[in-house]
């Protein structure tokens, strides 16, 4: 029997409909997985293996104002005692409203779901507390041993007006930091606050500490990102969430990245940092034997 033209339109127009339904169906499964954190984008940029010597974030340029001098000395101590917190409610009240912890890290309880770490989720750090209580999963500065080695990345401001602490604040909190001990901030394991410390930031004005009750008004050159050996249980990942953290704010305020030894950080020099960790790791295991 021949077709006719409406027996036509009919099979073309369930073919339509049956494409339009089968579209819609993939763009909501696609969808499920487009919102990223911000700093997935960044660990996507970071330098693998066998990286270019090209520096990381925007090209140099020459400034006038004197870089601060900070070494490993200048840092705060990671053993060092906590100083008592006893402040009024409204200044209580101004850290709350900050989204920002208490000095103690034990006391974090903050509305901010569990975001990434090294590669925007939590869960790329082995879970070894799996049943144990939230509070007793967090970690205090004072509970990790003395540093024997410190790996330092520092931030300098390419404006002789230098970070804001408004846009710093904000910065750092997007990346994970939080207010704790030692009046600097901490990057635990979880976004929240949870968990051992990865990493820590501080001023690298001396005596190195912040203060969020003048947080407005607040203004440095630059600030020092540092992580201490021993310390977290997966240091080659906690390194690389510290780097991504550094060059985001790189990025994102007109910084400069800058090495320990005050010379621009290179992939070179992000390679041999991991290398550090390796030979740390070594030794420690050697002298378990």
């Amino acid at each position: 029997m021949e077709i006719g033209l409406r027996e036509w339109l009919i099979v073309i127009g369930i073919i339509v409909i049956a494409g339009i339904l089968f579209d819609g169906w993939r763009r909501m499964r696609g969808g499920k997985g487009k919102l990223k954190f911000r700093l997935d984008r960044n660990l996507s940029n970071l330098p693998d293996d066998d990286g270019s010597a090209e520096l990381l974030g925007p090209p140099r340029v020459l400034d006038t104002h004197k870089e601060p001098q900070l070494d490993e000395h200048d840092l705060p101590s990671m053993s060092a005692p906590v100083r008592e917190a006893r402040e009024p409610s409204t200044k209580r009240g101004k850290r709350a409203a900050a989204g920002v912890a208490e000095p103690h890290q034990g006391d974090l309880n903050l509305d901010v779901d569990d975001g990434p770490s090294f590669s925007s989720r939590d869960d790329d750090f082995p879970d070894e507390n799996v049943g144990k209580t939230a509070s007793a999963s967090r970690q205090s500065v004072n509970d990790q041993p003395a540093a024997e080695e410190v790996l330092v990345i520092s931030v300098i401001c390419r404006d002789a007006a230098g970070f804001k602490g408004p846009a710093l604040l904000q910065n750092i909190l997007e990346s994970g930091l939080r207010f704790g001990e030692m009046d600097i901030f901490h990057r635990h394991e979880s976004m929240a606050g949870n968990g051992e410390v990865l990493f820590s930031m501080a001023n690298a004005v001396k005596p190195g500490t912040f203060d969020l009750d003048d947080i407005d008004l607040f203004s440095t050159p630059a600030v020092s990102f540092f992580l201490g050996l021993p310390g977290p249980r997966h240091p080659k990942q906690a390194f690389d969430v510290m780097v991504a953290a550094a060059r985001k704010l790189s990025q994102e305020l007109n910084g400069e990245l800058k090495d320990d030894q005050r010379s621009v950080l290179t992939a070179q020099t992000i390679e041999h940092y991991r290398q550090r960790i390796v030979e740390f790791e070594r030794r420690a295991l050697t002298q378990k034997r």
